[in-house]
Parts: C-alpha cells; sequence; structure tokens
C-alpha cells in the first residue's frame, strides 16, 4: 500500500512538473505571437502614417502575420494557465468568449486590411486604423500592463 502511495505522489510532482514546463512554454509562445504581431503592427505603422514609403506586398505581410497569430493566440490560454506569464489579466478567463471574439475580429480586420493593401496606401491607412483600434482594445481589457 505505501509503495502505491508514493507511487502516486510521485506521479503527482512528474505531472505536475510537467505543467508547470507546459505552463511556461504557454507564456513564451504568448509572448513570441505578441512579438510578432507587435513588430508586424510597427512595420504596417510606418506605412500608414507616411513615416515609410508605401510597399504593398510588405504591409500585406504584415497583416497577414497579424491575422495568423490572432487566429492562434486564444489556443493559448487554457483553463489552468492563468499564471503562465505576468501580463494577462484573469479576465481572459472570466471573459473568454469575449476575449476569443476579439482575437477573432483582429485576425478579420487583419486580413481585410490585407487586402486594402492592393488597393493603395489610403485604402491601407484606414483599414490599418481599424487593426490598430482592436489591439488597442483589448490590451485595455485584457493585458495587466503595457
Amino acid at each position: 500500500m505505501r509503495k502505491l502511495v508514493a507511487a502516486a505522489c510521485a506521479a503527482l510532482v512528474i505531472a505536475s512538473a510537467g505543467f508547470a514546463m507546459a505552463a511556461s512554454d504557454l507564456g513564451k509562445q504568448r509572448e513570441a505571437d505578441m512579438k510578432a504581431i507587435g513588430g508586424a503592427l510597427k512595420t504596417a505603422s510606418g506605412f500608414a502614417t507616411g513615416k515609410e514609403a508605401f510597399d504593398a506586398a510588405a504591409a500585406k505581410s504584415a497583416m497577414e502575420t497579424i491575422a495568423a497569430k490572432a487566429t492562434e493566440f486564444p489556443t493559448l490560454f487554457p483553463e489552468g494557465s492563468e499564471k503562465a506569464d505576468g501580463g494577462a489579466s484573469p479576465k481572459i478567463w472570466e471573459n473568454k468568449a469575449d476575449f476569443e471574439a476579439h482575437a477573432a475580429k483582429l485576425a478579420t480586420d487583419a486580413k481585410a486590411a490585407a487586402t486594402a493593401a492592393d488597393s493603395g496606401a489610403e485604402a491601407f491607412k484606414a483599414a490599418f486604423g481599424t487593426v490598430a483600434a482592436n489591439c488597442k482594445s483589448c490590451h485595455q481589457l485584457y493585458r495587466l500592463s503595457d
């Protein structure tokens, strides 16, 4: 009986360590995705503000990056991963459907901005404004610090 209890305790310790590692990996992936979105947003912002000469292909690529990461992002917040990083608000898990809706809207709007890039700088600028507003609103609700 003692061996069974010891084995169960050992399995629990190993499982806990595995979850801690998984949570750590989730935190790292969340950070990597946000950095990719931030980098793409910075690139696109240069085109939208006129600080950089408009490059339709680069603008489209930046928006495609944002769309792909926004689509993936909600999957990085499963139940039990609340402590995987310090920037995620508990509101994510309290309002999971709304958080997922914000990510889906960002992905949809980024895809629209990618398409708008083919129509020129002015069309892209307008579409980019919507994407940037999405980022801001989600951060206000679901990020602890900026």
